[in-house]
């Protein structure tokens, strides 16, 4: 179905089964030592029997002393990783799968705990203006020695049979910080000029080459664009003519593949795009590459779909298409669009959520990534086996939402005789809401894929269904699952909160109040008010948002934040933080400014509420009362995101 993405292709004399190229994302799935176990093997090897032509590992350090970017990062800093890193090696060319090993030092992009509470090492003493950590210039010397690092992680890969290295010159890290003038000021062989901030790089290919054989294919992941511009940024730095310069420099020296990026720490949205993004989104970037040099190209472009990745090879904009978070949401991408059955990929919704985990979850040492729409990810030697004991007994779903759908997809690969009850006349739940708020077409992809996965398997779902502890009882179910939901949050003690120009962000943006070219008070400053915000002034609304927090946005991933502000920066919202809704008048709203202490009358047509949701769990006690086997899942159990909802749905069925 798709001749191009699956031809045969060469990166130097290294020949790939297809043009499907797994790119390095950290997951965090390493051994407390840094080695390859059985997580981390399970996480690759799956992804290799889904049909990936290579796969690149997730930044791998090469520096123990000052290269930390996480501790459960792959490393190839010490002999003792060569042997685990043969075992992944041999098991992924056992499926006709290649291996790279990406090299990476992550310079200032990292924190002094990960580092023995040292300032972290940069070309030049400038902090990362998003990690923002004492920063130390390298002396020539270290300079050195860590290009020998990256020289000797190269002979070990190579000693452990992996059949090439990348190097992390992309997104901030130290390679690139030697490039870029943004953040190399230094005045020795290493800086001062392109030529002299080019050595570092130049110096790591050609030692490389000569430990480990010129036919040793090298691949350098690099950021050709900054685009620092967006940041307003006006001095010197990495720009696309001084990327297309580096890429032909590379060339000459010997490096066998670019793999396209863009963007750093501080631009962080273009290196990892959210959901409001097309497929599409780096093209200029990859075209004025690949027009470039002569070498082969690799790029990631927001590619979620067969379709549009068999379209970027067949325009001839990449000879290698780059998959990251696709592959994370679903590790069978490849063989599946082999099979033409697209309809059965989970697509990747560009949520962040793998990104914002990283954050919070590998970084400090707590666990490995999550996908939102992927509980098994990174996860799956846990879940590796589903028992097939359920004997086609009955269990009862209640609601459609993405918990309850999960959860009778799960209870069905079991063996379970799943039925799910939905009140509305559609599945979906609160994604039917979600999806509303401009360019968040892709969180219905989630809903599209339970539905297909529950057609094809025949589970029965019955839409317009009020169920009712007798309805329960009449189906003499095993066990029964409250995924109900949950409503809106409309606090009765605020005093007006009835009057009938008083809605809710639901009742907004599924359409039963229309609002256009009014004034609106929009209170609260969630993601979901946010997005509800523009929403609104898409629809010539005057907007002011009213939070009773000293920020906008206080809580909102960073990534979600700097994406819905940078929306609505272009329409005159007027934000009111530290100010709390107190009453609903006949002509606004009563608030209290929190920091000057005094009362404000606002006047408003309308008030719009974005004060969260309450889980709607109704049925549980009456259910737990009659039923042996119950279990609360979704926002029923607990309020919480897409991510929460899909996996406790998938833990509560394959644990039942």
């Amino acid at each position: 179905m798709y001749k191009k993405l699956f031809e045969k292709g060469k990166i130097g004399e290294l020949e790939l089964k297809n043009r499907i190229v797994m790119v390095a994302l950290a997951v965090g799935a390493a051994k407390s030592d840094q080695t390859i176990g059985d997580d981390m093997m399970e996480y690759y090897l799956e992804r290799a029997r889904g049909g990936v032509g290579l796969i690149i590992a997730e930044n791998t350090r090469v520096n123990d002393e000052n290269g930390v970017a996480a501790r459960r990062q792959v490393s190839v800093a010490r002999d003792e990783h060569i042997a685990p890193l043969k075992k992944l090696v041999d098991a992924l060319h056992s499926e006709n799968t290649k291996f790279f090993v990406q090299l990476h030092h992550p310079g200032r992009e990292t924190y002094s705990n990960l580092n023995g509470d040292k300032p972290v090492v940069a070309p030049s003493a400038i902090p990362c203006g998003v990690c923002k950590q004492e920063t130390r210039a390298l002396e020539t010397s270290e300079v050195e020695g860590i290009i020998q690092d990256f020289i000797n992680g190269a002979k070990r890969a190579k000693k452990a049979g992996v059949d090439g290295v990348e190097l992390h010159a992309a997104h901030g890290y130290l390679i690139s910080q030697f490039l870029s003038p943004y953040t190399n000021k230094r005045t020795d062989k290493y800086g001062g000029s392109f030529e002299k901030r080019f050595n570092f790089v130049k110096e790591v290919v050609l030692g490389i080459k000569n430990a480990c054989g010129q036919d040793y294919p090298i691949s350098v992941r690099l950021t050709v664009d900054e685009l620092l511009n967006l940041n307003g940024v006006k001095q010197e730095y990495l720009d696309l003519n001084m990327g297309i310069k580096i890429c032909r420099e590379l060339e000459k020296i010997g490096v066998d593949v670019i793999n396209v990026s863009n963007g750093i720490y501080e631009t962080f949205n273009s290196l990892s795009e959210p959901m409001t993004y097309d497929q599409g989104c780096r093209t200029e970037r990859i075209k004025a590459v690949k027009e470039a040099v002569e070498i082969p190209v690799i790029a990631v472009n927001m590619i979620k779909e067969p379709w549009f990745a068999e379209k970027m090879l067949e325009d001839k904009l990449v000879d290698f298409i780059g998959l990251g978070r696709a592959l994370v949401a679903d590790s069978d991408w490849p063989k599946k669009a082999l099979e033409g059955r697209d309809e059965d990929i989970n697509r990747c919704i560009s949520c962040t959520f793998c990104f914002e985990t990283l954050l919070d979850q590998v970084i400090p040492n707590v666990g490995p990534i999550k996908c939102a729409v992927n509980p098994r990810a990174a996860h799956e030697f846990k879940y590796k086996e589903f028992n097939k004991n359920g004997a086609d007994k009955v269990v009862a779903v209640v609601g459609a939402g993405v918990a309850g759908l999960e959860a009778a997809r799960v209870l069905k690969i079991r063996g379970f005789k799943p039925v799910v009850l939905e009140q509305s006349a559609d599945v979906g739940g609160q994604i039917n809401v979600a999806d509303k708020p401009p360019r968040k077409e892709k969180i219905d992809w989630i809903v599209e894929y339970e539905k297909t996965q529950l057609n094809k398997m025949g589970v029965e779902i019955k839409l317009n269904t009020k169920v009712t502890l007798e309805y329960l009882k009449k189906m003499k179910p095993y066990a029964v699952f409250i995924a109900t939901g949950s409503v809106p949050l409309v606090p009765k003690s605020i005093k007006g909160i009835d009057r009938e120009n008083v809605y809710t962000i639901d009742d907004v943006l599924t359409g039963k109040v229309k609002i256009i070219d009014k004034k609106v008070a929009l209170i609260g400053s969630g993601s979901s008010g946010l997005e509800t915000a523009e929403f609104l002034c898409i629809n010539k609304n005057d907007v002011s948002i009213i939070e009773m927090q000293d920020a906008i946005g206080k809580g909102v991933y960073v990534q979600h934040y700097l994406d819905a502000m940078d929306k609505l920066s272009k329409f005159k919202v007027n934000y009111m933080p530290s100010n709390k809704l107190l009453e609903v008048t006949n002509k606004g709203v009563k608030l209290e400014n929190i920091v000057e202490r005094r009362i404000v009358d606002y006047d408003t047509d309308y008030v719009v509420l974005s004060l969260g949701v309450k889980a709607n769990n109704d049925l549980e006690a009456l259910c737990k009362a009659e039923f042996e086997n119950v279990r609360v899942i979704g926002d029923a159990a607990a309020v919480g995101r897409i991510e929460s909802s899909v996996r406790s749905g998938f833990e509560a069925a394959f644990w039942l």
